[in-house]
């Protein structure tokens, strides 16, 4: 009734506002735990005190969102769990591993099947494909685990600290972390023993991440939540509450941008016979801003939920070179990045960035048996693109994506020995105009890719798809696979074997990423 009430004050859709309230009850939740839980507690039940918070506040946010529909997720993570506990028992972790993803899988896929409409609903199936994955990759963790040596030391037990010991927590921390990166999948997060029933269940409905992400191991869940994640637990790192209230308010800023600007330019209205009337470039520029504002309800609704992985202090993430703790460990986007990126080479690496890092963990470099990076990428682009959903136009966007990357790759080398004295630091000032242009150019051609396939993914029916892009003649398909053939047939420039060949985007950025744009995939090295 309150919500109800909210949204007809506001004229955000109940489904949205309930989202959004959700996630902002996370904010208070963090809070709580931030001052009676995060801290060295003087008993040995301390981590099953703080999981117990954690599950008990998780379940009644998920109520809150879901209602009856609760009992979804609670039958994938019980099941989930019992699949390991049994696989474990009779000494075949790899087949508890396969039915867990069959029926992670299977139970996501059928749920969107039953809910789906005409439109993209907020519903119990949004936080249940978030779970999905998690599931997926727990059991994964739990069958890698039976390969790895067992620990010498209890990963479950409180971390002690010696108040005579001065522990060194920016040292510490850069000698575990590289600052600077995500934190959600290190490396030897393989699960030796099953963990307790309850403490899965905590992990699974982790009260900032289970709606919308991100995605993490359960490795790091229990390391925070037995204060190992800390050098010092008895000196947790200052700044999270302002990094947590700036987080806030870019996520509320963009979220309020998307809604004033799908007032102008809503997606519907390019099925409309009035647009279908404008100039070619009219629809165009439309189809481009409506594109644009699609994005952004993702940029915002993400970086609002990372506030209140900060507060809980979850996304500690090391210390910059100035020694200042940073809280980006769990950031879902590099807003910056992704605003002016040159590339969708750049995009990969700046958005969705912890379900990336989960594909090419768990899928692209499970495929290695295939024997061909190309068919890796397609297996993990296929399964990204069910885990989307069952419409069409998801199946368009991500496909139109990968190829948009390949022809950039391509495209990009070509062109090398024409753009590469541009961005030599002898040239600085005398190609500073050129240079300024060619970037330019650069960020339109891949906001025009990247706008353009993003029309599919929200259109989601196959009369939808194709009536828009009828609409502008699929010029978008037809310049990106005019560009890729021309490619293939035109000759290639020889080089020396000795000559090294740095892509537009190493000089630029520094750092070609392997990964996915909203679940297309293309990775470079396996």
């Amino acid at each position: 009734m309150v919500v109800a009430t909210l949204s007809a004050a506001t004229g955000i859709p109940e489904q949205n506002l309930t989202l959004v309230l959700s996630i902002l009850f996370g904010y208070l939740v963090a809070i709580i735990y931030r001052i009676a839980l995060l801290r060295p507690l003087k008993t040995v039940w301390a981590p099953f005190i703080r999981n117990l918070y954690v599950a008990i506040s998780g379940l009644s946010i998920s109520y809150f969102f879901n209602g009856s529909d609760i009992k979804h997720s609670l039958i994938t993570t019980i099941v989930t769990w019992f699949l390991c506990y049994f696989g474990d028992l009779i000494g075949n972790r790899k087949l508890a591993c396969a039915l867990s993803f069959v029926f992670n899988f299977s139970y996501l896929i059928v749920g969107y099947y039953v809910t789906a409409t005409d439109e993209y609903d907020i519903d119990w199936t949004m936080p249940q494909c978030v779970l999905c994955l998690r599931m997926i990759g727990f059991s994964m963790d739990f069958m890698d685990g039976a390969k790895s040596s067992k620990s010498s030391v209890p990963v479950n037990s409180e971390k002690k600290t010696d108040d005579n010991k001065k522990v060194d927590s920016q040292s510490d921390a850069l000698a575990t972390r590289p600052p600077k990166q995500p934190i959600s999948f290190e490396k030897n997060i393989q699960l030796q023993t099953l963990p307790p029933l309850i403490e899965t269940i905590g992990y699974a409905y982790f009260f900032g991440a289970f709606l919308i992400g991100p995605q993490f191991s359960f490795n790091l869940y229990r390391k925070f939540i037995t204060m190992n994640l800390f050098p010092d637990p008895k000196n947790i790192p200052t700044g999270s509450y302002r990094y947590a209230l700036k987080s806030f308010l870019i996520g509320a800023l963009y979220l309020g941008v998307q809604q004033i600007a799908v007032g102008f330019f809503p997606m519907s209205y390019i099925l409309t016979k009035e647009y279908a009337a404008k100039s070619l470039i009219q629809r165009l520029a439309y189809m481009w801003m409506a594109g644009k504002f699609s994005f952004t309800k993702y940029l915002g609704i993400w970086t609002l939920a990372e506030g209140a992985c900060i507060l809980s202090c979850i996304s500690l993430n090391g210390y910059d070179a100035n020694g200042n703790p940073e809280w980006n460990g769990l950031a879902n986007v590099d807003k910056i990045k992704f605003e002016f990126a040159t590339s969708l080479n750049q995009i990969v690496g700046a958005f969705n960035t912890n379900t990336n890092i989960w594909t090419k963990i768990y899928i692209f470099k499970r495929l290695i048996f295939l024997g061909n990076k190309n068919l890796s990428s397609l297996g993990a682009l296929l399964f990204l693109a069910l885990w989307h959903g069952v419409y069409s136009g998801y199946f368009i966007c991500f496909s139109l994506e990968y190829v948009d990357i390949e022809t950039e790759k391509r495209w990009v080398k070509r062109l090398e020995p024409y753009t590469k004295p541009l961005y030599d630091s002898k040239n600085e000032l005398k190609y500073k105009t050129i240079r300024g242009l060619h970037k330019f150019a650069c960020w339109f051609g891949q906001t025009c890719g990247l706008h353009y396939a993003m029309i599919s993914f929200e259109l989601l029916k196959w009369d939808k798809v194709v009536t828009a892009y009828n609409s502008v003649y699929w010029i978008g398909h037809i310049v990106v696979f005019t560009l890729l053939f021309a490619d293939m047939i035109l000759p290639k420039r020889r080089t020396k074997k000795t000559e090294k060949i740095i892509s537009l985007d190493e000089k630029v950025n520094n750092n070609v990423n392997n990964g996915y744009v909203n679940g297309t995939t293309k990775v470079k090295e396996q």
